[in-house]
């Protein structure tokens, strides 16, 4: 079971907290080294991972699912939302991919991401190392933050699905999680913040 199914299944009066789950895509084929693989879909097996999260979830009030642009994370929200059986609404926001909260210079960032991949980026980030095209901890603590809770107004669960870079930049800069190269934002994983 994943972090984020157990903290759910383990928090009380859930229902009565604004709450923002920020949640990795389902599982993808992996990227290959110097592309930004935007275009790869989930696979059958992430499709069937979304589903069963969304089933997992299906007696939680669920109020909506705001989705990065990129297909792969939009078919992951789909499958979501199909496995709880319910007409929720799914909108795309590109605060949350292409490029997301946490760049502001996606071309200059982008070689960087390119040269080094996601956790190698989120490595220099979390080590204090000043990235052009990165936004700093303080951006993500406050403006991003904000964001966040201008979209998750109501008592439920608002469900943010991104990507693994945004997460951890995210997690590290608002003192939530701290990820490494070795305990990385799996597929349809996350954190979970109380607003």
């Amino acid at each position: 079971m994943n972090t984020i199914l157990k903290q759910l299944k383990t928090a009380k009066n859930i229902d009565d907290k604004k709450i923002a789950i920020l949640m990795r895509h389902a599982e993808r084929e992996r990227i290959p080294h110097g592309e930004f693989g935007n275009d790869f879909p989930i696979t059958k097996n992430g499709e069937k991972m979304a589903l069963d999260f969304g089933k997992s979830i299906s007696g939680l009030n669920v109020l909506k699912i705001i989705s990065s642009p990129i297909p792969r994370c939009v078919q992951t929200a789909e499958s979501i939302r199909k496995g709880m059986g319910k007409e929720i609404e799914i909108k795309t926001d590109n605060h949350l991919g292409d490029p997301g909260f946490h760049i502001y210079d996606a071309d200059v960032i982008g070689k960087k991401y390119l040269e080094y991949g996601a956790k190698g980026v989120f490595e220099k980030f979390a080590n204090g190392e000043k990235m052009l095209g990165l936004n700093d901890t303080e951006y993500l603590r406050t403006t991003a933050f904000d964001w966040l809770k201008s979209q998750t107004k109501e008592n439920g669960i608002t469900i943010f699905v991104t990507h693994d870079a945004l997460i951890s930049h995210f997690a590290h800069a608002n003192g939530i999680k701290k990820y490494s190269k070795e305990n990385w934002v799996d597929f349809l994983d996350g954190i979970i913040v109380e607003l």
